[in-house]
């Protein structure tokens, strides 16, 4: 048996639970997974610079991306969706971790993710650390505008089948008249950063949303951060923790999506297959990690999302949300037969002890 390593594997789902997820196929331009529940329906497209991880069972690797011609990227999480039902407003929806446990000094990670991108917000000293921004001011790219006839469970086209980027823009109406353009990520975060703008900006279930969240410093293949003039590898301080990105409603009562960045170990000669300990160790190293404990300086550096709120620090692993298949419909990892998407279907379980969110 040849000696064993990790590989990434990247899993979705609407809720924190792992083992209610599917492993997705990164890279699949063409063939983006769809979720349709009662709050949101939408496709997701998870990239991966030169992917080198582990892949749904009978599907073939896909290494990279047009996506990331021209660019530094190393990883994006694309989604095309539509926010239904609940009164929302921008101020409302919000993307980053779920609860977070961290001890004193971990100011020292924070200073540095500051550092890199000023526009971070957190608080790591109160009574429940968070590290979320309303998704309308953190997105790397963002449009937004109006499909008036569109059905329930409907999508426009895909806009991306070939890798396409996201183009900035933000239509809206003010003051019940006007008509609002935001075209360029300078405007649009400068109008967002406002929380008087989110409020009074409505979620409509007629709107689409376009957004695509990407960083250039995290290497999810080496375990690696990559700054100006060298790369950094922090496996050494790796603890098993997962990579948790949530988006959700501010009062935690609904989670829209979670994608999580998993380190897997497996046989040397088999690139696809998990051995069965191995899982179970996986597993128990998810369950086993809740918070960061004897804080150093270096793991600071540990699995960072160094240009977003969402993936600095590990996290707690809280069975806030529960899902189950719908009656009529089933988990399948394979495209639809009428589209190229994946379908998800769920119902969501409501748990009210999770509220650590931003002001």
């Amino acid at each position: 048996m040849n000696e064993s390593k990790l590989k990434l594997q990247i899993s979705l789902g609407t809720s924190y639970d792992p083992k209610s997820h599917i492993t997705i196929l990164p890279n699949d331009d063409s063939n983006p997974y769809y979720i349709n529940t009662q709050n949101f329906t939408a496709r997701i497209c998870v990239r991966i610079r030169d992917f080198k991880g582990i892949t749904p069972l009978s599907t073939s690797r896909i290494e990279s991306s047009p996506y990331f011609e021209g660019n530094n990227d190393q990883y994006s999480i694309q989604v095309q969706g539509r926010f239904k039902g609940n009164d929302l407003t921008a101020d409302d929806i919000i993307f980053g971790v779920n609860k977070i446990n961290l001890p004193p000094g971990s100011w020292f990670g924070l200073k540095i993710l500051q550092y890199i991108d000023s526009g971070l917000e957190a608080d790591i000293t109160c009574d429940k650390p968070w590290a979320y921004s309303p998704l309308a001011f953190t997105m790397n790219r963002l449009n937004v505008h109006e499909e008036p006839d569109i059905k329930d469970g409907e999508l426009p086209p895909w806009p991306s089948i070939n890798g396409e980027h996201v183009e900035e823009n933000v239509i809206f109406p003010r003051d019940g008249h006007k008509i609002e353009v935001l075209n360029n990520v300078f405007m649009r975060k400068k109008y967002f950063k406002s929380k008087e703008n989110r409020k009074n900006f409505p979620i409509k279930e007629s709107q689409v949303w376009n957004f695509d969240f990407f960083n250039a410093y995290v290497d999810f293949n080496d375990v690696a951060i990559k700054l100006p003039g060298f790369k950094l590898g922090v496996l050494q301080y790796w603890e098993g923790q997962p990579v948790r990105y949530v988006c959700k409603s501010r009062d935690s009562s609904i989670v829209f999506f979670v994608v999580i960045f998993q380190l897997i170990p497996i046989e040397e000669d088999d690139d696809n297959t998990i051995t069965k300990c191995k899982g179970e160790k996986i597993r128990e190293s998810f369950e086993e990690h809740p918070d960061i404990s004897d804080f150093t300086p270096k793991t600071g550096a540990r699995w960072a999302s160094i240009k977003s709120p969402t993936s600095l620090f590990p996290f707690n692993k809280d069975t806030e949300f529960s899902i189950r298949p719908s009656p009529t419909s089933s988990l399948s990892s394979s495209p639809s037969p009428s589209s190229n998407v994946t379908k998800f279907n769920a119902n969501f379980e409501k748990n009210d002890h999770d509220d650590d969110v931003l002001d």
